[in-house]
């Protein structure tokens, strides 16, 4: 990360963590900084793998139960999704937890989470979990037109991180280890959760602008340090509740 200190302060290009096509690392470091996401979170996250990684089947049948309990979640598997050839079902009432389009997602979520407790966290790494948040979205750098509303991908990020935690809370690992673990994880889902933002920030934005005669760059920048001060207060707070 190319970034110059005044007195205290790192300088940090606004115009790069705006980039949806360029210095995908610049944004990741920027919040991994301002997170203190760590060797040592990371460390904490491959522990995780020994208790998360046999309950992923588990852990994924949860996440599809969830999202099949609201329509407007459900509905969204009605779409073609990127990478999917298989069929398609053509209502709700024909569409279950068994349809192909759902066993294709499965399997997607499932080498997600497994990526997430074994991958090097490198510059192909960062570009995974980008490309995670690009394939949600109505983005022309991507073949699907699906678009998951956002306030869907919040709640299903609160829900997943709540599971995950009350797993590693749950295990037989000692108390310090659960507690990084839980840390690291949280970290680590705020960092994935602003590559799903950096994608929606400019519709959300230009609504406001005709809203409120803003400018479109102003509030962009400031859509993404809002975003990471929220998650650097929860790590906090999760921090000082472990203790």
């Amino acid at each position: 990360m190319n970034v110059q200190s005044n007195n205290t302060a790192t300088v940090i290009d606004p115009t790069k963590l705006k980039s949806h096509k360029n210095d995908i690392l610049y944004r990741f470091n920027y919040v991994r900084d301002f997170l203190d996401f760590n060797e040592n979170d990371i460390k904490a996250i491959k522990l995780s793998a020994t208790i998360l990684a046999p309950l992923v089947p588990q852990i994924v049948d949860l996440v599809y139960q969830k999202l099949f309990s609201f329509d407007v979640t459900k509905q969204i598997f009605l779409q073609r999704n990127e990478g999917f050839t298989g069929n398609i079902e053509k209502n709700l009432s024909s569409l279950n937890l068994s349809s192909d389009v759902i066993k294709f997602r499965k399997d997607m979520l499932s080498k997600y989470l497994v990526k997430l407790v074994t991958a090097d966290y490198d510059e192909k790494f960062v570009n995974y979990l980008d490309w995670v948040g690009r394939i949600h979205t109505n983005t022309p750098l991507k073949k699907s037109k699906i678009n998951v509303d956002y306030v869907h991908v919040n709640a299903l990020f609160g829900f997943v991180s709540s599971a995950l935690f009350q797993i590693v809370l749950d295990s037989n690992l000692s108390k310090k280890e659960q507690d990084s673990i839980v840390v690291a994880f949280n970290k680590l889902l705020w960092i994935q959760n602003d590559f799903f933002v950096k994608y929606y920030s400019k519709d959300s934005v230009e609504e406001s602008v005709q809203q409120s005669k803003l400018s479109f760059k102003s509030h962009s920048g400031l859509l993404c340090c809002v975003g990471v001060g929220v998650a650097a207060v929860g790590v906090a707070i999760g921090k000082y509740l472990l203790k």
